[in-house]
């Protein structure tokens, strides 16, 4: 049985249980994280040095890094979300990344910036582009990666779910609320996602 350390409220753990879910796997999770359980222990740390979730165990193998993550459970239980070919994969890949590396990370800090009652307007010029080449992108496009819901969406979701909670959401994108909207229909996404995450 596979373990997972996380918590129901951290965007990283959500993209697994999803993927989870949507593979039917046999797992269990095991709290862990902010006001879930430690993660700063010699156990844990020898796990994952840099303390954080989710982290994977299965059997002696160890994984850590969301996206990491979905990639091994694409690869250990086969699935068309993470199809084989190097094409294939390339199109999800790209999408993978470009998700964690240029749209979450200034939507995250402008979130954190408001909550603590900053402005946030430093990060606001590069998330209202994201959305915005999102919207583009799926005017010509159902998924990220094509016709067919894969790993990229699975891993954009927690940001696409998070801009639609902010003001800025009023803006008319609307190929990114029909996409989010495609989305809302599959359960492992309302349940993990949208009505998991703030």
């Amino acid at each position: 049985m596979l373990t997972l350390y996380g918590r129901p409220n951290s965007s990283n753990s959500a993209k697994v249980f999803w993927l989870l879910d949507e593979l039917g796997a046999d797992w269990r999770l095991e709290p862990a994280g902010r006001g879930f359980g430690p993660t700063d222990t010699p156990e844990f740390r020898e796990m994952n040095p840099f303390g954080k979730v989710p982290v994977l165990k299965d059997g002696e193998t160890v994984v850590w890094e969301s996206h990491a993550i979905l990639r091994y459970l694409g690869m250990r239980e086969p699935t068309p979300l993470w199809p084989e070919g190097a094409a294939a994969r390339s199109r999800i890949d790209r999408w993978m990344d470009w998700a964690a590396i240029s749209f979450t990370p200034p939507l995250t800090r402008m979130r954190k910036a408001r909550g603590a009652g900053a402005s946030g307007e430093a990060d606001l010029p590069a998330v209202l582009a994201g959305a915005r080449a999102l919207d583009g992108w799926l005017a010509r496009h159902r998924y990220l990666a094509g016709c067919d819901l894969s790993l990229a969406d699975i891993a954009a979701s927690p940001s696409v779910h998070r801009w639609f909670r902010l003001p800025e959401a009023a803006e008319a994108l609307p190929n990114l609320a029909r996409y989010r909207d495609d989305l809302a229909r599959n359960p492992g996404y309302c349940r993990h996602i949208r009505d998991a995450l703030s």
